[in-house]
């Protein structure tokens, strides 16, 4: 499949988890309480630092086995599949002990209110069981990328998004709400495991499981890339997740909430952009294997662009609009949610383009200093999170994240990528920000029009804005690509990358 198909495709599996997440999150928040709903939240949080026993393997998985794919060495893809399914094994074993172990403690943390803490205990465990599971089976997600079947990969995603919403909608009751959720999230984690490994068999028909192809010299190339997307793994965690432990642990369990509607409705445009560079990360896999450097570039750029122009488009409708879509979606107003909200998404038009550039480091073998830039990140929040937490409430903690956001992504690791991909800043200049004024100036423009002659409440007026402000920005975007293109073929553009006929 081509990148626009690639990504086509996991947008379309996306808008139907963002579908069924926009409508569960009310629904769940109704059923159980604001209270119940603020544990949940918080126990999700400390689950998701189980992802640190991925150590990293996750892209690793993708990168050795796109490369091996692009060879033909199918047994060295059946030593990496077997080797990291090892490693995922022990893995899903200590998160097992780990869920025992905060269960037998959950009694000593004050912070459940008057959810029981038996019910409490019940769904640690069963959340845990639901780690493990995926940790088990979730090669075989690397396996499908790797061999860029994001078309396959993405219908699992809306085929489990829909099973959920159905059990949800069917077994959700207050009286053991959080036990019910856990064992919702255990079942939809296997079904989408299973077809998953279904689908990784069906496109390596040379894929084979046992003992037989595990070995040392494997595991110890995968640890040697590994470790430092490990690291990358553990600040990602720490972004993620901090901010709701620390307003958990220092304002309660209930003060989540508010802060949780925002950053769930920029998670629901983070997550598409995501996409872009899991995407990329493939491709570019295959450019640097075939040392075309040229084509390298262009994609970096051609996704920086992309995902840049969306999230500060997302940002420019947030600010006008972002209050009344917080009042249709939650039935009442959380005005600490649309502040939060708009600080969030000003981090995402500064890290969502790092992510794609992150991705192809990867592919090119530097993860080294982007790891490290990660952690700095993730320390960075934790403090200033800390810090501004007791002066500003939940405003303070998405400030604490934006912040060093800025500071490393743009500070760090552009000028690191600039020197190891060989860019100019002209370059990125007028490949990468230079077409976004126009659309995004327009969209402004829309969006100050709209506000200012009509007042959207309610979805049917929304929807409606939201669309025509789509059509503004891909209009005159794709106006702008076919000027370029036409400034192309006039000679008037630059083309020439730097040292890229020496190493094509």
């Amino acid at each position: 499949m081509t990148i626009k198909k690639n990504i086509a495709a996991s947008w379309a599996a996306h808008v139907v988890t963002l579908l069924v997440g926009f409508f569960l999150v009310p629904y769940v928040l109704g059923r159980i309480g604001e209270e119940g709903y603020g544990v949940w939240v918080f126990l999700n949080s400390v689950a998701g630092y189980s992802g640190l026993l991925y150590l990293g393997f996750g892209p690793t998985v993708c990168r050795f086995v796109t490369q091996h794919r692009a060879k033909g060495e199918w047994a060295a893809i059946n030593h990496v599949v077997n080797s990291v399914s090892a490693v995922y094994a022990a893995a899903g074993t200590v998160v097992l002990l780990l869920a025992g172990g905060f269960a037998a403690v959950s009694p000593l943390l004050d912070k459940w209110g008057e959810t029981p803490i038996f019910e409490v205990q019940a769904a640690v465990l069963v959340l845990g069981l639901n780690l493990a599971v995926g940790m088990v089976f979730s090669v075989y997600g690397g396996v499908l990328l790797a061999a860029k079947r994001f078309d396959l990969y993405s219908f699992v995603q809306g085929v489990t998004a829909l099973v959920r919403l159905g059990l949800t909608i069917v077994f959700l009751q207050q009286q053991y709400g959080l036990v019910i959720l856990a064992g919702i999230f255990l079942a939809v984690t296997v079904l989408e495991n299973l077809l998953t490994a279904w689908l990784a068999f069906r496109e390596f028909p040379t894929l084979s499981i046992g003992p037989r192809w595990i070995r040392r010299d494997v595991l110890k190339e995968c640890f040697g890339f590994s470790a430092y997307n490990a690291l990358r793994g553990l600040s990602d965690q720490m972004i993620h997740f901090t901010d709701t432990i620390v307003i958990g642990l220092v304002l309660g369990a209930k003060a989540i909430v508010p802060y949780y509607i925002g950053a769930r409705l920029v998670q629901m445009v983070h997550t598409p952009l995501e996409k872009i560079g899991d995407v990329v990360l493939p491709a570019a896999g295959e450019c640097h294997a075939r040392n075309e450097q040229r084509r390298l570039v262009e994609l970096l750029m051609k996704g920086m662009s992309l995902v840049m122009l969306l999230a500060a488009g997302f940002w420019i409708g947030a600010a006008f609009f972002g209050d009344q879509v917080v009042l249709a979606w939650m039935g009442e107003t959380y005005a600490e949610s649309h502040l939060v909200m708009l600080i969030l998404l000003a981090g995402q038009i500064a890290s969502q383009p790092m992510t794609v550039v992150r991705q192809v480091l990867m592919a090119t073998g530097n993860v080294r200093g982007p790891a490290l830039f990660g952690m700095i990140e993730a320390a960075g929040n934790l403090l200033l999170s800390l810090v501004l937490i007791h002066v500003m409430g939940i405003v303070g903690v998405a400030w604490g994240t934006l912040i060093p956001m800025l500071l490393v992504e743009f500070g760090l690791l552009l000028p690191f990528a600039m020197k190891h991909l060989d860019l100019r800043l002209p370059q990125l200049i007028h490949s990468v920000l230079a077409p976004l004024c126009l659309p995004l100036a327009m969209l402004w423009v829309y969006c100050e029009v709209v506000s200012r002659y009509a007042s959207p409440a309610g979805w049917g007026a929304i929807v409606p804005v939201t669309i025509g402000g789509g059509a503004v920005v891909g209009t005159v975007w794709y106006a702008v690509e076919i000027l370029k293109r036409f400034e192309l073929q006039r000679g008037r553009i630059d083309t020439t990358y730097p040292n890229t006929e020496a190493t094509a």
